[in-house]
C-alpha cells in the first residue's frame, strides 16, 4: 500500500467521524425540538388555565365570545367545541392542546388552543435540515473518497510509479487536506452554535416562568381586592350614610356608627398592610377563624336591621390549613355582601361543619333571590367564589330562585384538607 491510498484512507476515516458526529447532532437536535415544543405547550396550558379560572362564567356557560376573550388573553386561537360542535382544523406549522372547560351532562365544552411555534423552536427545525443536508454531503464524500481508493489501489497494482503520476497523487491529497480542514470548521461551527443555542434556550424559558408568576399574582391580587377591601370599603359608605341619616333625630346613635365606621376603616387599613407583607392567613390562624367571620359580620352589618345564624364548628376549622382558611372566609364574606347588598336579606344564617367525607361551608338567607340561568356575568363576585373554591381543590354551589331567597353551598374533600 503506498503513501498515497494511506492517506485517502485517513481521509475516509475523517468523513466517518465527521457522519458519526454529524448523527449525533442530528439525534440531539430532534430531542430538543420535541422537548422544547412539549414545554412550550405545558407553559401555555398553565397561562391558558390560570386565565380560564379567572374569567369562569357563572355556571361555566361557555360562549364563543368567551373564546375570543381567552384567545386574545393566551396570544393565541381558542376554539370551543363539544359533543355536537366538531373540532376545528389544525394548522400543521402551529402547535396546540385541548384543554376542557366544563363537564355539564347535556353540553361538555372543550376549547383547543392553537399557538405559533416559537422562534426558537423554528431555528431548532431549521437546524434539522441543515445537519440533514450535511449528512448526506458526507455520504458523498465519503462515496467518492471509497472511490478514488479503489482506482489508486488499481492503479498501483498495475505499476504506476510514475513522476506524473506521483504529481497527481499530491494534487488530490492537497484537496482531501482541504476538504478535511473544511469539516473539522464546520464541526466546531456547529458546537458553538448548539451553545449559544441551549443558553437562549434557558433564558426564555426563565422569561416565561416569571410571566406565569406575574399573571397569577395579578389574578389573586384582583379576587382580594375584590372580596375584600372593595366589600370593607362599601361597609363602610353604608354605615356613614345611616348616620348621615340620624344625625338630626338620633345623635348619639349618629356618632355611634360613626365611630363604628372609623375603627372598619382602621381594620381595612391593617388588612391592606397585611396584604402587601404577606400576613393575611397568619392574622387568621391568630384570631381564629370563628371570630374572623364575626368580625366580618360587623363590618358588613353597616348598621342594618339583620339578624344572623353563626354555628362553626371548631373540629371543622382545625382541618383547615391556613389558605383553605382564608379562601373560605373571602367566599363567605362574598355571599354575606351579595345577601345583603343585592338580596335585601333580613336574616343570614353561616354555618361550618364536617362530615366523614368533607368539609361544608353554607350560607343561606330569606332575600330577594335571583335566577343564576339568567346572570349576565358582568359582576365578578360569582365568579371570584368560583376561583378561589378551584385554588383550594372545593366546589361551589349556588342554589336560589327568585322571591325564595339564595343558598350558597362550598364543599371542601377531606382528602384535599389532609
Amino acid at each position: 500500500m503506498n503513501f498515497f491510498t494511506r492517506l485517502i484512507g485517513y481521509s475516509v476515516l475523517l468523513l466517518l467521524v465527521f457522519l458519526v458526529a454529524t448523527l449525533g447532532a442530528e439525534s440531539w437536535l430532534r430531542q430538543q425540538t420535541q422537548r422544547l415544543r412539549a414545554e412550550a405547550i405545558e407553559a401555555k396550558r398553565a397561562q391558558f388555565t390560570a386565565i380560564a379560572r379567572a374569567i369562569t362564567p357563572p355556571n361555566q356557560h361557555w360562549q364563543a365570545a368567551d373564546g375570543e376573550r381567552l384567545g386574545a388573553m393566551t396570544g393565541g386561537k381558542v376554539s370551543l367545541y363539544g359533543d355536537f360542535v366538531p373540532a376545528p382544523p389544525l394548522d400543521p406549522a402551529s402547535l396546540y392542546f385541548d384543554q376542557k372547560l366544563a363537564e355539564l351532562p347535556l353540553a361538555p365544552v372543550t376549547a383547543r388552543v392553537v399557538f405559533p411555534a416559537s422562534l426558537i423552536s423554528r431555528l431548532l427545525v431549521t437546524y434539522q435540515r441543515v445537519t440533514v443536508g450535511l449528512m448526506f454531503f458526507g455520504f458523498t464524500l465519503l462515496a467518492i473518497g471509497i472511490f478514488f481508493a479503489a482506482l489508486n489501489w488499481r492503479s498501483s497494482s498495475s505499476g504506476s510509479n510514475s513522476p506524473i503520476a506521483r504529481n497527481s497523487s499530491r494534487a488530490e491529497f492537497g484537496s482531501l487536506a482541504h476538504l478535511a480542514e473544511t469539516s473539522v470548521a464546520q464541526t466546531a461551527a456547529l458546537t458553538h452554535e448548539r451553545d449559544v443555542r441551549r443558553l437562549a434556550e434557558e433564558d426564555a424559558r426563565l422569561q416565561q416562568r416569571l410571566l406565569n408568576q406575574s399573571l397569577e399574582g395579578k389574578v389573586r391580587l384582583g379576587h382580594d381586592l375584590h372580596d375584600s377591601i372593595i366589600q370593607s370599603l362599601y361597609a363602610c359608605g353604608l354605615t356613614i350614610e345611616s348616620a348621615r341619616t340620624l344625625a338630626q333625630s338620633d345623635p348619639v346613635e349618629s356618632d355611634r356608627r360613626l365611630g363604628q365606621c372609623v375603627q372598619n376603616l382602621n381594620a381595612t387599613i391593617r388588612d391592606v398592610r397585611a396584604y402587601i407583607t404577606g400576613l393575611a392567613p397568619e392574622n387568621l390562624r391568630q384570631a381564629g377563624f370563628a371570630r374572623a367571620v364575626e368580625s366580618l359580620i360587623d363590618e358588613l352589618r353597616a348598621g342594618r336591621d339583620v339578624n344572623f345564624d353563626l354555628k362553626i364548628d371548631e373540629d371543622a376549622t382545625a382541618m383547615l390549613t391556613p389558605q383553605q382558611s382564608t379562601e373560605t372566609l373571602q367566599v363567605a364574606g362574598e355571599a354575606i355582601s351579595n345577601s345583603l347588598r343585592h338580596g335585601g336579606a333580613s336574616l343570614v344564617n353561616v354555618r361550618l361543619h364536617k362530615s366523614d367525607r368533607e368539609v361544608c361551608l353554607l350560607v343561606q338567607d330569606n332575600g330577594t333571590g335571583f335566577d343564576p340561568a339568567r346572570q349576565d356575568g358582568t359582576g365578578h363576585g360569582l365568579g371570584n367564589m368560583q376561583a378561589r373554591a378551584g385554588r383550594i381543590g372545593a366546589s361551589v354551589r349556588i342554589e336560589s330562585q327568585p322571591a325564595a331567597g339564595t343558598r350558597v353551598i362550598l364543599t371542601l374533600p377531606l382528602r384535599q384538607t389532609a
